[in-house]
């Protein structure tokens, strides 16, 4: 039975695995990127009277990102690899929740997200 030298199949594998990280979504990854600038970093502030939740919704992908208190503020740090809409859900406590609407967002920015009364009202700024 014939067999390819194993120098052949060696790099026929390496090629696979690495079709296969750039098909997984990690083609945008860059190694020379600090960490800050692999993050989208979010400043709710909160205006009401009570506490809010908040959520990053993107394509795809749903994280919370905490609780801020009333008449207070919290800066946030999400994983973000490249430029996507994002858009937050707001639950306040005791109240209906509201979907803030799309924002446009890269690795490295800073968006703020200010939280109103009544709730949708609340809206996302640079």
């Amino acid at each position: 039975m014939n067999r390819l030298p194993f120098p052949v199949v060696f790099v026929f594998v390496m090629l696979l695995a690495g079709c296969g990280l750039v098909g997984a979504g990690r083609g945008d990854w860059d190694p020379f990127r600090g960490s800050e600038e692999r993050e989208l970093r979010v400043t709710v502030e909160n205006l009401t009277n009570m506490d809010v939740t908040v959520t990053v919704l993107a394509p795809g992908r749903r994280e919370n990102l905490g609780t801020v208190n009333p008449r207070s503020r919290n800066t946030f740090g999400v994983s973000w690899s490249r430029s996507q809409e994002v858009r937050f859900r707001l639950d306040p406590l005791g109240s209906r929740s509201h979907t803030t609407t799309p924002f446009s967002a890269g690795p490295g920015e800073h968006l703020e997200v200010i939280v109103q009364d009544p709730i949708t009202r609340s809206f996302v700024r640079r």
